[in-house]
């Protein structure tokens, strides 16, 4: 085989992938941050309330994100060999499981909202804020677990157009009702908070709809009768089970884990809570890279796996492990020149101006730190969500995962919080260090080993 240096088609086809996956999330995080831009005219209460309501909708992501990359493992074998039948039952079958899980969730949020906000916070009027804020996002939870679903499962079968238009979509619809509610612009009552989650609402319910009339409009393998897409047998559930729930407690115990984190960091005060949440924002903006990677990644790797071509998804692989880091000091050096315009751009109304300054700092500190550690944190993400999964290995990175996610980074952030009790810099530090270094290594000696190679599909290794 020729070096991937030299191939054309590699690259134009990452590309294609890997643009307009990059810039749907782009499009995501813009609305998360511009949804932030407008709270902060609220205070440092509603921009905190946000910060932590905005955590169980995190949770949902990820846990989607479990179920849906545990079926997208498979859908880009089945792609790659071609096993439309399997694309389908694939397919019903994690739409059945997330719809599912959807609605236990929503009810879980619609009934508890305080109770569940409390977990990361005593105070009172962030309480009352956000579980305003929680009880009404509870109904947009199926229509975005949907939507979800369906955007992953699209760009498994390299069809990222899709999930790009109807993000597009959500967005505009998000950002003008937030616009209209939260302040109360164009004759809309002024809502508060109650009108960014009401915006949100609304953008997933579009979003849904579009997916939906795509899917029946549209030719793809998850086209279907009814028997086709959920005729689930013992042997089927079985194999899916093996490849999808690691990955969904994979997900699980990380989201967990990350909200362990932020329930230390809740608790280090209005104004640090209200720069990290400024800081998460922003951070979500350049993640949006990754993503990208990551996602063309996994359907050119899973595809050539599935197809039996080994070598060519190792080298595939391998690309997109080194296209990382470079990706990583890129991104550092923008984030280290741009964070403070920026930073000045949000209309942070706080009790003084000192405190409103206090928030800009602590939130320029954090996105300093991660401008030199970016590449570092993302370098397992693309190896475990990109590479190992897509290549049938889904067992790895659990382990790995929270081997240092639990047994180093949450210790490293309890005792640097709440036992010594250090500047909230330091604490974001070891947050970083602690989980990543040596998930790092671990992950690139895994990598190298090539034992992450497991085909699912029927498909004879061309190797052989």
């Amino acid at each position: 085989m020729k070096k991937l240096k030299m191939d054309k088609n590699f690259i134009k086809t990452a590309l294609a992938l890997a643009i307009p996956i990059a810039i749907q999330n782009l499009l995501t995080s813009s609305a998360t941050l511009i949804d932030t831009a407008m709270v902060t005219g609220l205070g440092e209460y509603a921009i905190s309330a946000l910060g932590v309501a905005t955590r169980f909708s995190f949770l949902l992501n990820v846990i989607c994100f479990g179920f849906a990359s545990g079926a997208a493992a498979l859908i880009s074998q089945y792609w790659g060999a071609k096993e439309e039948h399997n694309i389908k039952k694939t397919f019903g079958f994690n739409l059945s499981l997330s719809l599912g899980f959807a609605i236990i969730y929503a009810i879980l949020l619609f009934v508890m909202p305080s109770t569940l906000i409390h977990i990361f916070t005593d105070d009172k009027e962030v309480i009352r804020l956000g579980a305003e804020y929680l009880k009404l996002f509870s109904l947009a939870v199926p229509f975005l677990v949907f939507s979800q679903v369906m955007c992953i499962s699209f760009r498994s079968i390299e069809r990222v157009r899709i999930p790009f238009i109807s993000s597009g979509i959500a967005v505009a619809v998000n950002i003008f009702f937030n616009y209209c509610l939260i302040h109360g612009n164009l004759g809309f009552p002024a809502l508060g908070l109650k009108g960014a989650a009401i915006g949100s609402i609304l953008g997933y319910v579009c979003q849904a709809i579009f997916l939906f009339i795509t899917l029946i409009a549209v030719k793809t393998p998850f086209k279907g009768r009814f028997k086709e897409i959920f005729a689930f047998n013992k042997e089927f559930v079985k194999k899916y089970l093996k490849i999808a729930m690691p990955v969904l407690i994979n997900e699980i115990l990380w989201a967990v884990g990350t909200n362990a984190y932020v329930t230390v960091i809740a608790r280090q005060g209005a104004i640090n809570h209200a720069g990290y949440t400024l800081y998460e924002n922003i951070q979500q903006v350049c993640f949006v890279f990754f993503v990208g990677i990551c996602s063309a990644c996994s359907v050119m790797v899973g595809k050539s796996v599935g197809n039996g071509e080994h070598e060519k998804a190792y080298k595939e692989a391998k690309w997109f492990a080194i296209a990382t880091p470079i990706l990583g000091v890129i991104l550092g050096i923008i984030i280290i020149l741009l964070r403070n315009p920026i930073l000045s751009i949000f209309p942070i109304q706080a009790e003084s101006v000192s405190d409103a300054d206090a928030i800009r700092k602590v939130a320029s500190n954090c996105l300093l730190f991660y401008s030199f550690w970016v590449g570092m944190r993302n370098i397992p993400y693309t190896l475990v969500c990109g590479i190992f999964r897509a290549g049938g290995d889904t067992k790895s990175g659990l382990i790995i995962d929270a081997v240092n996610l639990y047994l180093l980074g949450i210790p490293a952030v309890v005792i640097t919080g709440l036992v010594l009790k250090t500047e909230f810099i330091f604490i974001i530090m070891a947050m970083f260090i602690f989980e990543d270094t040596l998930k790092t290594i671990w992950c690139i000696r895994h990598f190298r080993s090539k034992k992450w190679i497991k085909q699912i599909t029927d498909k004879k290794n061309l190797a052989d």
